[in-house]
């Protein structure tokens, strides 16, 4: 570990312990009850557990994460709002906290003399106060309304000032929690701006939290990712937002799951216990060239009993495995319809139509004894595919535990059995990798591959020229026989990895499955205009009407996304004829004439 750091916490942990009536609370208060890790789990609460950071003077870090995941709770300890339960934080130098804004503003007060009664609770009074409010009102922009109360403010000229006076301080350590989208598009800039300046100007050390993971990685080189108490992954932003954007997916798909599980329950009158899993999962949720057919699917147990899992059952919803079990195929798996293959019934896994690429079954144990023995159980299935599949065979146990049974690598054109113990997998062997996979996004209908970049001459380049020629170009394959329609194709260049500079749409382009089922689509331009940088291309096939028709949910789990690839290509834009250079995202030459002053050329 470095010696110059500013912030520095070792085995940090905050835990609650959790009171099911108020009366308890007032009790423990006379018993002198501390949470610590030998209390009674199902009322204590974890906020953090065991973080280990270290973050160096100078540094701009992003902590981002899922609500609840700890991070503002980390920021009160660092500002210390709060103390932690156990292990060892070092904090050095002057900080200043906006962990929420207008925090001892009256709105009786005038904006003005909410601004220096901030400064004085600060230690900051006389003429340095009066620089500061000064400085505070010009950067807010109220200068006509600073004399009035706060209560006639509007929320953004409210956000405004308390933005402003809380940043006219120069802190060593500047912590700000959830509060840079304070007024309208404008100031929100602004607001970025002022953060950049105090961490370039005073060498502050930024540690920033926000739900807008974007603009936060534009701020922040390095990004932080918290979740359920512990720290995830600490990074480069680019490489922390592909972790982030894909745990997003692998949170959908534990929120269906648990939907499902309680609505049995219910169903069941609270008779069954948590549900178990069984999935055939794609290795990086990447989509399979092929669907996987799936003949038969049944449970054995050491008692000689036999159970055929519902894969044709015609109650979708579930099926009797004899008194002890229900089943049900997991209805947000992309599951077909069952049809004859080679003589045989069978059910396919498509490749398309749900962006987790697995097929899965859910198992209801209808007593914690039947739970228990599903410990004891042997899987085995029949499949069938027209190319090489390679998936997981994985069993999640009614106690969260993942294990992987099996790996299939299934052999084009023929039928194969793979019989595997529930209790012979890998234990722990999932979870472990799940979080940190940068998996494949997108519902798979089409599939893009083969990114290439061109220069002027034609020739293969990672380098190009701005003002001159270029193209990129890429193959495409659609999975879903269906499909008929006009795509959208966007392109983004992301300067630093993370910034969009420029985005390309294509609206026009019809892809029709029963005319031709895989091809290469090319993009020209003549000439590039972008400015001088480095960039990353990625890349995004979306349904038709996609960007005009946004339903609002997150690309990673939006089924109208097809296929994304996040860094297809990484280029270098050089500029040798104008004066243009870092910093300029697209350069275009415009058509200037002089005109006289009748309006004449």
């Amino acid at each position: 570990m470095s010696d110059d750091f500013i912030i520095r916490a070792e085995n940090l942990t905050k835990t609650y312990r959790l009171y099911e009536k108020p009366a308890e609370r007032l009790f423990s208060l006379f018993r002198g009850d501390k949470p610590d890790r030998k209390s009674d789990p199902a009322k204590v609460h974890h906020a953090l557990r065991g973080v280990d950071l270290e973050v160096r003077r100078g540094e701009k870090v992003a902590i981002i994460g899922r609500n609840g995941a700890g991070k503002s709770t980390l920021l009160k300890i660092v500002t210390r709002a709060i103390e932690p339960t156990s292990g060892v934080l070092d904090v050095r130098g002057k900080s200043h906290a906006l962990l929420s804004l207008g925090a001892g503003f009256h709105p009786d007060f005038t904006g003005r003399e909410n601004a220096y009664a901030f400064l004085a609770h600060m230690g900051h009074a006389g003429r340095h106060a009066d620089a500061l409010v000064d400085e505070a009102v010009a950067f807010a922009e109220i200068e006509e309304y600073i004399d009035q109360p706060l209560k006639t403010y509007s929320t953004g000229m409210q956000a405004r000032l308390m933005f402003a006076v809380s940043t006219a301080l120069e802190p060593d350590l500047l912590v700000i929690d959830e509060v840079l989208g304070v007024g309208d598009a404008y100031f929100q800039n602004k607001s970025f701006e002022r953060i950049r300046e105090l961490c370039a100007t005073n060498n502050s050390t930024l540690l920033l939290v926000s739900h807008d993971v974007y603009s936060a990685a534009k701020l922040c080189p390095r990004v932080v990712w918290i979740d359920q108490g512990r720290v995830k992954g600490d990074g480069p932003a680019p490489q922390m937002l592909k972790l982030y954007e894909n745990s997003i997916r692998l949170q959908e798909d534990a929120r269906q799951k648990q939907k499902l599980a309680l609505a049995f329950r219910r169903d069941a009158g609270g008779r069954a216990s948590p549900a178990a899993f069984i999935e055939v999962r794609a290795r990086n949720n990447e989509p399979a060239p092929s669907p996987v057919w799936f003949s038969a699917m049944s449970l054995s147990f050491p008692d000689g009993e036999t159970h055929e899992l519902p894969l044709f059952d015609a109650n979708a919803k579930t099926t009797a495995l004899g008194a002890a079990y229900a089943a049900q195929l997991m209805p947000h798996a992309p599951w077909g319809p069952a049809a004859t293959i080679d003589g045989r019934m069978a059910r396919p896994w498509n490749n398309f139509g749900a962006v987790e690429h697995k097929a899965g079954v859910v198992i209801f144990p209808l007593n914690e004894q039947a739970s228990v023995g599903l410990e004891k159980a042997t899987l085995t299935f029949t499949t069938r595919t027209n190319d090489v599949v390679d998936a997981d065979v994985v069993y999640i146990a009614p106690s969260g535990e993942e294990f992987i049974l099996a790996r299939l690598m299934t052999r084009p054109l023929e039928w194969e059995t793979l019989t595997a113990p529930l209790a012979g997998g890998s234990r722990g062997a999932v979870a472990t990798k799940a979080d940190a996979a940068q998996g494949r996004q997108g519902s798979g209908r089409v599939v893009l591959s083969g990114f290439d970049v061109r220069n002027e001459e034609g020739r293969s380049t990672f380098v190009l020229h701005h003002g001159r020629p270029a193209a990129i170009s890429f193959d495409y394959r659609i999975h879903d026989p269906s499909l008929d329609e006009k795509c959208q194709v966007i392109i983004a260049f992301r300067r630093n990895g993370v910034e969009d500079v420029a985005r390309l749409l294509g609206r026009d382009m019809r892809l029709a499955a029963r005319e031709r089922s895989s091809g290469r689509i090319e993009i020209d331009f003549k000439p590039l205009r972008l400015g001088a940088a480095k960039y990353k291309i990625a890349a995004m096939i979306a349904k038709e009407g996609y960007f005009e028709n946004h339903n609002g949910l997150f690309y990673a789990i939006n089924p109208d996304v097809y296929d994304v690839h996040a860094d297809c290509l990484d280029i270098e834009v050089v500029d040798r004829e104008t004066a243009f250079s870092v910093g300029t995202g697209y350069v275009i030459d415009a058509p200037v004439r002089l005109v006289s002053e009748s309006g004449a050329a």
